[in-house]
């Protein structure tokens, strides 16, 4: 499986719009924020995004929004860079914030399934690389229970920077940008 780290960094409305209109410098632009307006996920993000979605939050801080910096030049891995608008940041804020990570802990064990289930086929040698697998040979792992409490565990203080870098964002009135790469 690919690791893929994946950044989250927040921005002014204004800022945000003037690197879209430039697409070709958009990555450079963006992996320069540092400090406290950038949040550096490493494998989290690959677990946050389906517990998200099986939450069911309306703005889901990895999945939601616009892609960045527009769907022809969307950047990192397989184009999924997203940008969230100010209201949308508050509402990923609001639910952040009113949901704590325990309850979503029950939902855990199926996020990892979703992020680690094989689904396409990766072997270069193969005429159908990178091409989705057919069902048989789809590959579903099984995660014991101290495995998954361990992520658990590990998950649980990025909820809470997730959490606080959101309530930054909604307070300055702020966009996001998240991409992996």
């Amino acid at each position: 499986m690919m690791s893929l780290l994946g950044d989250l960094i927040r921005l002014s409305p204004g800022l945000r719009e003037d690197i879209r209109g430039d697409p070709s410098t958009a990555y450079e632009r963006v992996t320069k924020f540092g400090g406290a307006e950038r949040l550096e996920l490493d494998w989290e993000w690959k677990v946050f995004g389906p517990l998200f979605a099986a939450a069911g939050f309306g703005v889901n801080p990895f999945r939601s929004g616009a892609l960045f910096p527009d769907a022809e030049n969307a950047f990192g891995a397989w184009g999924d860079s997203r940008s969230l608008d100010p209201a949308q940041v508050v509402e990923a804020a609001a639910l952040l914030e009113r949901t704590p990570f325990a309850a979503l802990a029950p939902r855990l064990r199926d996020a990892l399934v979703e992020r680690d289930t094989v689904r396409v086929d990766y072997d270069f040698e193969s005429p159908t690389y990178g091409q989705p697998l057919p069902p048989e040979r789809i590959v579903t792992p099984v995660f014991s229970d101290e495995r998954v409490e361990m992520y658990r565990i590990q998950l649980a203080d990025r909820y809470d920077d997730l959490t606080g870098f959101f309530a930054t964002a909604a307070r300055h009135g702020e966009c996001t940008i998240f991409w992996a790469a």
